[in-house]
């Protein structure tokens, strides 16, 4: 794994952890957005792993790992279209138009399936 490769891991780890805390602390608007975080940090790395291009964007992230799940990247698609329904959320937390609220247990799906695209992740990237 490339060292550019591991520190996104490390970055997708340290959001993950606060998601958790949000989580933790029933702000969970903060942790669903951070679970997506995490998640996109991860999928960053999958694309540097394979391509050694650094995405920037959301967009440039998620098309570049469909990309390379459409080619052939043994990557699951379930869990790795969670990157569209968490960016979905976090755009609708950040910029509206009306105000969204995150549950409890929204959250926990969200940070259950950042760990488990992180997982994947990692299993693509070994």
């Amino acid at each position: 794994m490339s060292p550019e490769c591991t520190d996104y891991f490390g970055i997708a780890e340290t959001i993950l952890e606060r998601a958790e805390r949000a989580f933790l602390a029933e702000i969970y608007e903060s942790a669903a957005r951070d679970a997506y975080l995490s998640a996109l940090n991860a999928a960053r790395a999958v694309v540097f792993e394979k391509t050694e291009i650094a995405v920037k964007t959301h967009a440039g992230a998620r098309a570049k790992l469909f990309e390379l799940i459409h080619d052939g990247l043994a990557f699951d698609e379930t869990v790795a279209k969670f990157l569209s329904e968490g960016f979905d959320v976090k755009q609708s937390l950040d910029y509206g138009p009306e105000i969204v609220l995150v549950d409890r247990t929204r959250a926990e799906i969200f940070i259950a399936r950042a760990k488990a695209f992180i997982a994947e992740a990692r299993k693509v990237c070994a």
